[in-house]
């Protein structure tokens, strides 16, 4: 309003008067208008300093959004206890599925069973937590990106009957076995680094390094992709790899030839796998999964055992999330 009120007193002034010189009132117009020119320019410049903030506002939007976007999707991750929970609330999510995979590590006979899942997060102020793939399982340090806890598990068990190559040899039964734990993110990466005894007449240990990248694509589709590094003790490897005397004389006996094998300690597998859940509802989702896995390192390599090195793990199932 002012700028027009000065534009609006401001008269023409004509050559002639200009070479005569200027009245002290057309002056003073003049200098008002400066004046004013200035004090515009001023306020373009002070509106250009909240630029910034508007960009900092418009990142914080983005960073909600992306925030809602992972809380919405049903997700699973190779290391779901290096992600804290986004909903600050409990997550319960259960489902069933048909897995086909090696009957033991290195087998090249595949079986399909029906693989149960099972996964609650959050509990406890989100320090407890309870999966059929994990385990029971505490965060004792919950430092924000970092991680560390325990956990305890039963399972690990193998039956002889489920391939030709394990006939002669005692079934392995499914044991109780204790884990440690570390893990740290920074979205959408997480890294974990465990170690896990088992216990029973057959004790055994293994350490694994694993390193995940997870993305939310749309509210209703999540995907995550995973590496994992595996090293075996060396009565981890004569549980599962091993043959002792007595087995290769039994096994022989029953026409399958089987030489005695005392395997030492070593990196026992690698592997990768991908993981895709679409969101049906708001409840019901829609999993597959597929892992690539190739047993290395000599001490389980050149096992008799060993009829394949590489291997494929493949389950597709429903998901519920409550």
């Amino acid at each position: 309003m002012k700028t027009y009120a000065i534009r609006s007193q401001t008269k023409y002034v004509e050559p002639s008067r200009v070479r005569r010189g200027v009245p002290a009132g057309t002056l003073c117009r003049i200098v008002a208008m400066l004046s004013a020119g200035t004090l515009q320019m001023g306020m373009s410049a002070h509106a250009g300093t909240t630029e910034p903030s508007s960009q900092m506002d418009e990142v914080d939007v983005t960073s909600d959004k992306q925030t809602a976007l992972d809380a919405e999707a049903i997700s699973l991750s190779d290391t779901p206890d290096a992600e804290p929970s986004t909903t600050g609330k409990t997550t319960y999510v259960i489902g069933l599925a048909a897995r086909a995979a090696p009957v033991y590590e290195g087998s090249k006979t595949t079986k399909v069973s029906p693989f149960p899942y099972v996964d609650i997060h959050g509990l406890w102020n989100d320090r407890l937590f309870v999966s059929d793939v994990r385990g029971v399982g505490i965060n004792l340090a919950n430092l924000g990106p970092f991680r560390a806890g325990a956990a305890i598990n039963y399972g690990g068990g193998r039956t002889s009957s489920d391939a030709t190559r394990l006939r002669g040899l005692p079934d392995i039964s499914a044991a109780l076995s204790a884990s440690g734990f570390m893990t740290y993110s920074f979205k959408p990466f997480a890294f974990e680094a465990e170690v896990e005894r088992q216990f029973g007449s057959q004790p055994a240990t293994e350490a694994s390094l694993r390193g995940s990248y997870a993305v939310t694509l749309t509210p209703r589709w999540h995907l995550s992709a995973g590496a994992q590094v595996v090293w075996h003790d060396r009565k981890y490897n004569e549980k599962y790899f091993g043959i002792t005397p007595s087995e290769s004389a039994r096994a022989t006996a029953q026409g399958h030839t089987l030489t005695p094998y005392s395997p030492g300690s070593g990196v026992g597998r690698v592997g990768v796998t991908a993981t895709s859940v679409y969101a049906l509802t708001e409840h019901w989702g829609i999993v597959s999964r597929l892992g690539l896995r190739d047993v290395v390192g000599s001490a389980d390599k050149d096992s008799p055992l060993t009829e394949r090195e590489g291997g494929v793990d493949f389950a597709a199932g429903v998901l519920y999330k409550f």
